[in-house]
């Protein structure tokens, strides 16, 4: 995308929009498979559609591009608002949340065994055969996120995944590498939106322009409540 004037042609900045997907089901399955997923709740239905009032009418987030992850709860929430932008969702497998283990290992003793290693071991540590780690996580967001980026140089990105893939995306567009934050973390509510731009100017670097904004939810139910 590019904007002209006259015999000049300046490029617009890349910008990328992370949206988090809105409340969902969870039913744990037996087998601890994705299926745990059943996709948004009737809250989360009612935040999709704040979502796409709020898009609808913010043209400084319009987004060229939407992407999101295969699972139920972002696929919906992306479909939900992609009408905002008349453009089509591309489901992408890469930035599905983190393949932890906690499904099939339950919660109670995935946060023990989490929480029991220092931090800098958490990297590497595999909690459950055939799961990722934290490193090949970051590893596969942070990928997903410099191919769409480069691909789509000058375009507006909007990105619908989940909490851990907008913590990564911090490390990234930061420069921090993969791996969890130790001291603290990223907000990145239910249906918020985190908003990168590209700087192109003296620093050649992303600059974090807002973060987790769920301002567009607060009546989304006809009342105060926030996500």
């Amino acid at each position: 995308m590019a904007r002209h004037h006259g015999a000049e042609c300046m490029t617009m900045p890349t910008s990328v929009l992370l949206i988090r997907h809105g409340d969902y089901v969870h039913r744990p399955s037996p087998a601890g498979e994705a299926a745990s997923d059943h996709g948004l709740s009737p809250w989360g239905l009612l935040q999709a559609k704040a979502l796409h009032d709020r898009l609808a009418i913010t043209p400084a987030l319009r987004a060229d591009l939407l992407v999101c992850s295969t699972l139920p709860r972002a696929r919906q929430t992306a479909e939900a608002i992609a009408p905002a932008w008349g453009i089509d969702v591309r489901p992408m497998p890469a930035l599905c949340e983190w393949e932890s283990g906690n499904e099939a290992l339950g919660a109670e003793a995935f946060a023990a065994q989490f929480h029991a290693l220092p931090a800098p071991e958490r990297r590497h540590h595999r909690f459950h055969p055939g799961c990722e780690t934290v490193a090949e996580f970051a590893h596969r967001v942070c990928t997903a996120l410099a191919e769409l980026t480069t691909r789509h140089a000058g375009q507006g990105l909007a990105i619908v995944a989940h909490g851990g893939v907008i913590e990564v995306a911090f490390q990234h567009f930061l420069g921090f590498g993969p791996g969890l934050f130790e001291g603290g973390y990223p907000a990145a509510d239910q249906a918020s939106l985190t908003l990168w731009r590209h700087d192109q100017g003296r620093h050649d670097a992303w600059v974090q322009v807002f973060a987790n904004d769920t301002d567009h939810l607060r009546h989304a139910d006809g009342s105060d409540h926030l996500a």
